[in-house]
């Protein structure tokens, strides 16, 4: 009965210090691995004008269409997965995360798979990505001529407590492309008051994109 009570007893402490920790399953490390094999951290670079489709500079004397390339990141991410994404030729690539986060409101969207993540965001948002779903996070501009940005929950073990000060771990093409980086770095160039953030950056999960399915 002791043995019982403080197994019991260490539960509560575990959970009322938020130390519980986000596992990644089987679909997880080969999403995680599908991802890392992106090269993203050498493809999709801002300042060059590249294919969409595989990040790879294209057109080295282009002074358009040359910023950062996150939302033709996930747009060829997605498509790889056989998951639809707003993306060329229906949408250009510039300002395309924009267009992304109206598109994922749409009927075609929910059609397509994409389900909007509700409750408790942060965690749940990473839970799904550690059990191999396709999860999105995206930001609108709300100035309509200046880019938003939109990034892929990374499968990655992690805290609750980290989740709350940190948010997700994400793998983006911006400014900075990165393999791991949390939603509080990734999205600093476009969220400064961190604390309202969830209020701004809204996620999706495809629910036909795991293996679980």
């Amino acid at each position: 009965m002791n043995r019982i009570l403080l197994f019991l007893f260490t539960l509560v402490l575990t959970a009322a210090s938020g130390q519980k920790t986000l596992t990644i399953d089987s679909n997880g490390m080969e999403l995680q691995k599908f991802y890392l094999n992106e090269n993203v951290e050498n493809l999709w670079i801002a300042g060059h004008h590249i294919n969409w489709e595989t990040g790879e500079m294209d057109d080295p004397l282009a002074t358009k269409g040359i910023k950062t390339h996150c939302s033709s990141f996930v747009a060829s991410v997605c498509k790889q997965k056989e998951i639809y994404i707003l993306r060329p030729p229906k949408h250009k690539t510039g300002l395309l995360a924009n267009a992304q986060f109206d598109w994922l409101f749409t009927e075609e969207a929910y059609q397509k798979g994409w389900r909007q993540i509700k409750d408790t965001i942060y965690e749940r948002a990473q839970e799904l990505a550690n059990k191999g779903f396709v999860v999105t996070a995206v930001f609108k501009n709300p100035d309509a001529k200046k880019p938003g940005h939109i990034a892929l929950v990374m499968p990655f073990e992690k805290s609750i407590d980290d989740l709350t000060n940190e948010g997700p771990t994400l793998i983006q093409a911006g400014q900075n492309n990165k393999n791991f980086i949390s939603l509080k770095n990734g999205f600093k160039h476009h969220i400064i008051d961190w604390p309202s953030a969830s209020k701004y950056i809204v996620f999706f999960y495809n629910e036909k994109s795991s293996l679980h399915h």
